[in-house]
């Protein structure tokens, strides 16, 4: 048989390998709550029929070349590219919430829980701002 999709058929081993490890370890170490075992039980065969799908489709030469068609549609890409840019901003607003609610919940109450809140939340936020402006100096050199 011919690999026609190494990527599909890596991940789809992983997630084979990922979901029998979980079936694995909810059958031999059982929570005592009988819905959360269930609930472990289904998702854990979920995660192995993803697996065994992928797996399957990196031999198929008609599915993977729907999968690059589908992975190259233009659609798509830009359907990808405002998703992430949405996301990163409402993450921005985010983080700019906790750090300046972290600072002033620690000047109002003296609390000195509130500084790991606004220190981990700004160092977060300056990260990525330091990102977001070598990935700007990178794109701007190179396209």
């Amino acid at each position: 048989m011919k690999i026609y999709n190494k990527k599909g058929l890596i991940f789809g081993s992983l997630w084979t390998a990922l979901g029998v490890c979980s079936l694995i370890i909810n059958i031999f170490s059982p929570d005592n709550f009988l819905p959360e075992r269930i609930k472990d039980i289904v998702v854990a065969v979920l995660v192995i029929l993803i697996g065994i799908s992928g797996f399957f489709r990196a031999f198929s030469k008609e599915a993977t070349r729907e999968d690059k068609i589908e992975e190259q549609d233009e659609r798509n890409s830009l359907l990808k590219l405002k998703t992430k840019s949405l996301t990163l901003k409402i993450l921005y607003g985010c983080l700019a919430f906790v750090t300046i609610g972290g600072l002033a919940r620690y000047e109002l109450t003296a609390d000195t829980a509130w500084i790991s809140t606004f220190t981990v939340s700004g160092v977060l936020l300056g990260f990525m701002l330091l990102v977001e402006m070598v990935v700007g100096i990178y794109y701007e050199k190179h396209l």
